[in-house]
């Protein structure tokens, strides 16, 4: 299993937690979040470190593209 696939199964066990547990819900809610971030930033740095057939490494802009992805993590 790669790193970002091991971070969603991560998260999603949280986010679990959070319907389980009202009482801590904020508390497994914020993990979930970490373990998503996590997921992202293992899914950036499999795309900055892809290189094409020339060797040339990804451009910026798909670089840009995902950043925009890391706001769109909020709490309920």
């Amino acid at each position: 299993m790669d790193r970002r696939t091991a971070c969603l199964h991560q998260a999603n066990a949280f986010r679990e937690k959070a319907l389980a547990d009202p009482e801590h819900h904020d508390q497994w809610i914020d993990e979930a979040i970490k373990w998503l971030e996590r997921a992202m930033e293992a899914s950036c740095r499999a795309v900055i470190t892809m290189e094409s057939d020339d060797g040339s490494e990804a451009p910026a802009s798909t670089i840009e593209a995902v950043a925009p992805l890391r706001r769109a993590i909020v709490r309920q």
